[in-house]
């Protein structure tokens, strides 16, 4: 206390000495000042030495601090803050007072003129430049505020609140990632900053990348665990993160996030239950969970239909239920905010998607059902609306309506791409192809990547406009884009008239099928389709009962023919898989129900020759031969093919060419029985067959069927020109070397003529198959004949060493028959060996 007083004595005897002395009054001030007893004796200090130095920009700025707070003189108090600024714009203590004090006043005008003289004045003035980054942002001039935050950072570069106002600029701007690195350098700077780490996952969702948005908002839920904004964008994130593993086909994960999207939801319903956008968020969750929980299969031991209608039943009223959850919280929102239309659409989908799981529904179409109603509520709000039209022509039954909505909304806007889309399948319906077609161009050329015009496309195999394969390809396009259940049905279907049912993109969709739309039969018909083609017997056989029972647990009514064709088909798999006893029974089945037609009837004929019954075999092979004449060309070709075979096989060769002969002529007019004919016949010495051969042969139309049946030829040469238990190679080699001057190209033949020359131990005809066969990377694993051109170049390899060119001392072949040496020998069967992975016999040939 003693040193206090001495230096107030000696700053005041200094004063008294040099009363003219601005800097002695200032420092005392100064003193008494902090001394926080005598603040108005400083201020007379202070008022002296600015009368005395009028540019000392200190002593006016705690002039402006004593009116600011001891006399309160507001007034005063700007004016001194204002005098001390202009004379040291850097002076951010008189910045911010007086910002601050105008702030408080509501001088915001007067304010912002004062940010921006001071930082006219001086790039240095970094208190100002963030100042008025802050207000700019606040008047939502986000173009200035970047310049003026960026230039503030340079003096501040560790403020948090300077890079999250900076980050909120470029986020309003759209600069997404500029936003993204300024909300980071906030985060990281102080990593509690929940503003920050919610705009930044904002942002993410924005650009799609859920998962790292999920990330943002979780961090902020750990900080502030009941913050609303950041529990909205967990549920949107879950939300738009599930959609993505939906159109992957990972429907059980997808429908694991909408649980816990719907549990965050909830949670935020409950810290404000009045938010209308929270109410329409949880609806929009519960309405992708009622249309994409999958139903699971393996959930459930389907051993009968009554645990079949179990299982569709507790998928069917989960999916009900969330959709009548999505309507109840759609119908909250509205109450809370009557004025947005578009909850009046989401009530509409919501509502529809609800009548459609009762299968037993009915309506007049001319009576205003709840979904058109509530559409035409929005449409009273906003009707230059396009999309609400386009709503308006799904949802209506109608198709009069349906198609004024949809001309209405093309009205609006003609480059709707869904309304052109949407019209093209109401013309399809109405059987209107050229107009449909005509819509559905107009959809793809305006927007190509929308799935339902190569939907539509595809559909045009109906009318012969498109084949299979473009139909499939159109088809498969649009599950690319869009994975619908009827989409990926229809895919099946045109599959299996192309003959694409291998393609691993057909088995993945009727699989994605059968999860969404379990309760068709349809979907587990194709994929039993789908796993026999792939020759999984046992998976078929369980997709045809499933099918079965969708069918008998339906409420609707279906053709007989489609519970014909699946009982068809699982008798056909049980045969596959060995269980003949099964088949037989499905066909007795299918006999008793009057549905048992040619196919049946060979797989029962079939099913009872490996059971060992032959005599009733042949009762129901009799029965088939006498059906024939009734049944379309192609089947019957089948037909005649499957009776001479087993004829063959049960009665003989004798009995069999007897009944052959029997049959009319014109069921021989196939290249099928053609080649089965011919196969009898080379194994009869008595050519009894002969004629019958002959005239098949007519119709032996692709160049594969022509060299198969040479093929044939060269092969019934060698059994009927042989002696005893020898074959005449010479005779099958003579005809396949006339073969090959006519289908040069052909594999078969080359392959079958290598084995021949090899098989017929004639010295110097080792060197022959090389030079017959053609080597290509395909030939390593489609083998073409008996043997492979690989396996033969091998074996004639291994031949020729043999006979004593093992050791060559040169590097060109020795030998006269000029067969590649022992290094190129090797070289290709390395070659084939990698290509063919691994083959056993071409390693022992090594």
């Amino acid at each position: 206390m003693e040193a206090t007083d001495e230096e107030e004595r000696r700053l005041e005897e200094l004063v008294e000495s040099n009363p003219d002395d601005p800097s002695l009054h200032f420092q005392l001030g100064l003193w008494l000042w902090n001394t926080q007893t005598q603040k108005e004796k400083a201020a007379e200090h202070w008022v002296i030495s600015v009368k005395l130095n009028p540019k000392n920009s200190e002593a006016f700025k705690f002039l402006g601090h004593y009116y600011a707070t001891v006399s309160v003189d507001v007034q005063r108090a700007i004016k001194c803050y204002q005098r001390a600024i202009s004379l040291n714009p850097d002076d951010s203590d008189a910045g911010e007072a007086l910002c601050d004090l105008l702030d408080r006043q509501g001088k915001e005008t007067l304010e912002l003129a004062v940010c921006k003289d001071a930082s006219h004045n001086s790039p240095r003035a970094f208190w100002a430049f963030r100042r008025l980054g802050y207000l700019q942002v606040h008047q939502k001039k986000w173009s200035e505020a970047v310049k003026s935050l960026q230039h503030a950072i340079r003096g501040y570069p560790t403020s948090p609140d300077l890079w999250g106002a900076l980050g909120l600029a470029y986020h309003r701007l759209g600069m997404f990632t500029a936003a993204i690195k300024s909300y980071g350098r906030a985060i990281e700077l102080d990593d509690s900053r929940v503003f920050a780490l919610v705009e930044c996952g904002n942002i993410f969702l924005m650009l799609g990348s859920f998962r790292k948005g999920i990330e943002q908002f979780q961090q902020a839920l750990k900080i502030s665990p009941q913050n609303v904004s950041a529990l909205y964008g967990l549920a949107s994130g879950l939300l738009g993160l599930s959609k993505e593993y939906v159109n992957l086909g990972a429907f059980r994960w997808g429908a694991s996030l909408l649980e816990d999207a719907s549990k965050v939801a909830e949670l935020s319903i409950q810290l404000a239950g009045n938010s209308s956008c929270t109410w329409k968020l949880h609806g929009d969750i519960q309405l992708a969970y009622a249309q994409g929980y999958p139903w699971m299969e393996e959930s459930w031991s389907l051993e009968n239909k009554a645990e079949f209608d179990k299982s569709i039943s507790s998928w069917k009223n989960t999916c009900h239920l969330a959709a009548i959850s999505a309507r109840n919280s759609y119908q909250r929102a509205l109450h809370l905010a009557p004025w947005q239309a578009n909850i009046y659409i989401d009530i509409a989908i919501s509502s529809d998607l609800i009548f459609s799981f009762h299968e037993d529904y009915t309506h007049d179409k001319c009576t205003w059902q709840l979904p058109e109603k509530m559409t035409l509520g929005a449409l009273v709000i906003e009707s230059d609306n396009f999309e609400f039209w386009v709503a308006l022509g799904c949802l209506s039954e109608c198709n009069a309506l349906k198609q004024h909505a949809l001309i209405r909304g093309l009205q609006l806007d003609v480059s709707l791409a869904n309304a052109w889309a949407y019209l093209g399948k109401l013309y399809r319906e109405e059987n209107e192809k050229k107009l449909a077609r005509q819509a559905f161009d107009c959809a793809r050329g305006i927007d190509p990547l929308l799935a339902l015009p190569w939907a539509g496309m595809s559909a045009d195999i109906c009318t012969g406009e498109s084949t299979p394969d473009d139909a499939f390809q159109s088809c498969l396009h649009a599950v690319k884009i869009l994975p619908l259940a009827g989409f990926q049905i229809g895919l099946a279907k045109l599959a299996l008239l192309s003959g694409n049912l291998l393609s691993s993109q057909v088995l993945g969709a009727i699989q994605q099928a059968v999860q969404r739309a379990p309760h068709y039969h349809e979907s587990h018909n194709l994929n039993g389709l789908v796993c026999e083609a792939r020759f999984h017997f046992q998976a078929a056989i369980v997709s045809y009962r499933l099918a079965r029972y969708a069918i008998n647990v339906s409420a609707r009514t279906f053709p007989e023919s489609h519970l014909k064709d699946i009982s068809i088909n699982l008798a056909r798999s049980l045969s596959k898989a060995g269980n003949d006893t099964g088949a037989v029974q499905e066909c007795e089945y299918l006999e008793k129900e009057g549905m048992l037609d040619a196919e049946g009837l060979q797989i029962y004929a079939l099913s009872l020759w490996k059971l060992g019954e032959h005599e009733a075999a042949f009762s129901k092979t009799k029965t088939l031969a006498a059906s024939i004449r009734t049944i379309d060309k192609t089947s019957a070709a089948v037909s005649v093919t499957f009776i001479c075979r087993l004829l063959y096989y049960i009665s003989g060769q004798d009995l069999a060419i007897a009944s052959i002969l029997k049959m009319p002529k014109e069921l021989f007019e196939s290249s099928k029985i053609s080649f089965i004919v011919s196969s009898i016949n080379a194994l009869d010495q008595n050519n009894r067959l002969e004629s019958i051969v002959s005239s098949g042969r007519y119709f032996l139309a692709s160049h594969e069927e022509i060299t198969g049946m040479h093929y044939l030829i060269a092969l019934s040469k060698l059994i009927k020109h042989g002696k005893e238990q020898h074959l005449e190679f010479q005779s099958g080699i003579s005809h396949l070397r006339k073969a090959l001057h006519m289908y040069p190209n052909s594999n078969l033949i080359r392959n079958l003529l290598g084995y021949l020359l090899m098989a017929s131990e004639v010295w110097g005809n080792t060197h022959l198959p090389s030079r017959c066969s053609a080597f290509d990377a395909s030939d390593a694993r489609n083998k073409e004949g008996l043997k492979s051109a690989w396996e033969i170049f091998s074996a004639g390899a291994v031949a020729c060493h043999a006979m004593g060119n093992s050791e060559p001392k040169f590097s060109f072949p020795t030998c006269g028959c000029q067969y590649p040496n022992g290094s190129d020998s090797v070289k290709e069967l390395q070659k084939y060996l990698t290509i063919s992975c691994y083959h056993s016999l071409t390693a022992f040939d090594l």
